[in-house]
């Protein structure tokens, strides 16, 4: 459960982000992808825990950025076809962990406050998610599995509501959207202050259990995600 001063945060944010003087609805976004997510399940492996190398020699493909990519065009759809006028400032990761999507949507109000080198990894998300925080972004939007989820809530904890697109072959986690379609209609509802936010359960499939037959699913932590 969330600290009296969570509790008075999330109250804030639940007034909504449309200025009264001005009618503009403006947010400050942070925004990651994790790149391999679901490489593994994808070829039988039950998941991409420590076995993205042989994923990749079994063909699999990476399909986070596509996904990714579809919630970002309809969010830009449902932005384009608003009578609300809407300013988001996003803050992101380097190249292929979400620089590169924000701006084949048609954003162009991107920072990027972690630059990834080399093979991405888990602790490319955490730092993301840190200067997000240092930056005071009020929603974060990644794109994963429950093994994403648990990296940027690690981090962010309940300070800063939480929306997965989902991506991975593990989704138990209360943050993820049901596709990338509604993941862009609930980041438009919390943009028009329109959502309340929700304490859900972060949770993760021990995936090395999981090859071995035993069903194994862990309680990390809480979050908050519009609802």
């Amino acid at each position: 459960m969330h600290t009296d001063d969570q509790k008075a945060e999330v109250e804030h944010k639940k007034a909504g982000n449309i200025s009264a003087s001005t009618g503009v609805a403006r947010c400050r976004v942070g925004f990651v992808i994790n790149p391999i997510a679901g490489l593994g399940g994808r070829v039988g492996l039950k998941g991409t825990d420590n076995v993205v190398a042989k994923a990749l020699a079994r063909g699999a493909k990476a399909t986070a950025n596509l996904r990714a990519g579809q919630m970002l065009d309809e969010l830009m759809r449902l932005i384009a076809a608003s009578k609300v006028t809407v300013d988001i400032s996003w803050l992101t990761c380097s190249g292929e962990m979400g620089a590169d999507r924000l701006r084949a949507a048609g954003f162009t109000n991107v920072e990027i406050v972690h630059e990834a080198s080399g093979v991405t990894n888990a602790e490319d998300t955490k730092t993301t998610v840190q200067r997000f925080l240092e930056y005071g972004v009020d929603l974060i939007v990644f794109c994963g599995g429950d093994g994403s989820a648990c990296d940027v809530t690690k981090v962010c904890g309940c300070k800063v509501p939480v929306i997965g697109v989902p991506a991975g072959v593990k989704m138990f986690s209360g943050v993820f959207g049901v596709n990338p379609n509604r993941c862009a209609e609930l980041v438009f509802g919390f943009l028009k202050g329109t959502l309340s936010l929700n304490e859900v359960d972060i949770l993760d499939l021990d995936e090395e259990r999981y090859r071995s037959g035993e069903w194994s699913v862990r309680l990390h932590r809480s979050a908050l995600t519009p609802y």
